[in-house]
């Protein structure tokens, strides 16, 4: 496959940070941030070949949903003509940002929505301004720490988030880690980096009980890169299939927690910037026929009834005003909300692939998709172009714990793991037919 003109891409970052006094969006008790400890931004990248056009926003939140995407990619074909698929909205995951939607456990300020909204569409229009000419360079890296499975097995066939090999009945970790950090890079023609795209499989939460705003580790992981390759290189942080992973090591267990608090997150920003970085050396040869390609599918996917009581998915959390709520409002809510719209994206660029959902995915789904991908360099993007929650396994919905406890968090059938997975694969073979 040749390549008949010019790989374009231009990169862009807007800062989002709000006043304090918001709620932060990731834990189960109220948070209310008193200041910032690092911006907020939305880190943006334009990619044009031949006809094709796609763009990326990464967003510093915990997630976004398709009510509050769909106006932004409404004005974003009014304003540039290019089709509303052509804008892909991904959220990193910080736990430490203002909820973007209302269906979870923190209201949205109508405020703060309006003002990220408006960040995320002048990061893409200043993206697709910035388009140059460059080389493209990929490569893929391999986190030996970090990013460690979260769910432990019990002897008693349930499972449970962050228990350890020294918890009483320990038998072993639920699932697998994924070591993988994929990494593009592009040249312009006068030889300098313009713009860094990368993507690791873990919750990139070091610091998620804090109560400021903070891009957490994707905001470690841009600082370090920009004090290697300069302050005006964009720095676009993708999280990969990381539902089920998180920065704790629990088999054989740590407790002091290196990849935890501030020092862990100074490390955690260190060590996958290092990594980054080497990718980058030692990438001398550009990709040689970049040809962008751009493929989605569009599921409609059911929500699974409410469990009864003994069903290892029913909310292990008594008191809880969120599951109760979850639970009274539940029969309303499936009639209003299901079959859930599930968009699978993919963008190859040349022997290099981007593939999204809007899942927190385990980590599982995320290794086989790797596994199947023709491509030399595959990423994995979750929470991107809208939010379904957590999709467990199958073998973790049959042990039960937080991530597959019904409610607006975990909501879809069982089978949306392979549903995702199975899409994925057909898109990557309509892409390297022949």
């Amino acid at each position: 496959m040749q390549s008949q003109s010019p790989f374009l891409a231009g990169f862009s970052e807007i800062e989002f940070t709000p006043q304090p006094g918001l709620p932060l969006l990731g834990q189960m008790h109220q948070r209310i941030a008193t200041g910032a400890r690092d911006p907020l931004m939305c880190s943006g990248v334009a990619l044009r070949q031949n006809e094709q056009t796609v763009v990326m926003v990464a967003v510093d939140i915990a997630m976004i949903a398709l009510p509050e995407i769909i106006p932004l990619q409404e004005q974003w074909h009014q304003q540039t003509g290019l089709s509303e698929s052509t804008l892909l909205i991904h959220a990193t995951h910080t736990h430490d940002a203002p909820a973007a939607f209302s269906e979870l456990m923190e209201m949205a300020d109508v405020d703060f929505v309006t003002h990220l909204q408006r960040a995320i569409l002048q990061c893409a229009l200043d993206a697709l301004a910035k388009l140059e000419p460059v080389e493209v360079f990929s490569g893929c890296g391999h986190m030996e720490h970090m990013g460690w499975n979260r769910r432990a097995m019990l002897e008693d066939g349930s499972s449970a988030m962050y228990a350890n090999s020294e918890t009483p009945g320990f038998i072993g970790m639920e699932g697998p880690r994924d070591p993988a950090l994929p990494v593009l890079f592009c040249r312009n023609m006068q030889g300098k980096i313009t713009g860094i795209l990368l993507s690791f499989a873990t919750h990139p939460n070091s610091i998620e009980s804090a109560t400021v705003y903070s891009a957490d580790v994707p905001g470690e992981v841009r600082k370090n890169l920009k004090s290697t390759f300069g302050r005006d290189v964009g720095i676009v942080y993708l999280t990969g299939a990381a539902g089920n992973t998180a920065p704790s090591i629990l088999d054989p267990y740590d407790a002091s927690h290196p990849w935890r608090g501030e020092e862990g997150l100074l490390r955690s920003g260190l060590y996958l910037a290092g990594e980054a970085a080497k990718v980058i050396a030692s990438s001398y040869t550009p990709i040689p026929f970049p040809a962008l390609e751009f493929k989605q599918i569009f599921l409609r996917i059911p929500l699974r009834p409410w469990p009864q009581e003994e069903d290892p998915t029913y909310p292990r959390a008594p008191g809880n005003s969120y599951y109760e709520r979850a639970e009274k409002d539940w029969p309303q809510y499936l009639k209003t909300n299901s079959p859930q719209e599930v968009r699978v994206n993919i963008i190859r660029i040349g022997d290099t692939v981007i593939c999204t959902n809007p899942a927190e995915l385990f980590v599982e789904f995320g290794l086989q998709i790797r596994d199947a991908s023709p491509a030399r360099v595959t990423f994995i993007s979750q929470l991107t172009d809208g939010y379904i929650g957590y999709i467990p396994t199958e073998k973790a919905f049959n042990r039960g714990g937080y991530e597959t406890w019904c409610a607006p968090s975990s909501k879809m059938d069982v089978s949306t793991g392979r549903k995702i997975v199975d899409a994925t694969i057909e898109l990557l073979g309509e892409l390297w037919k022949g």
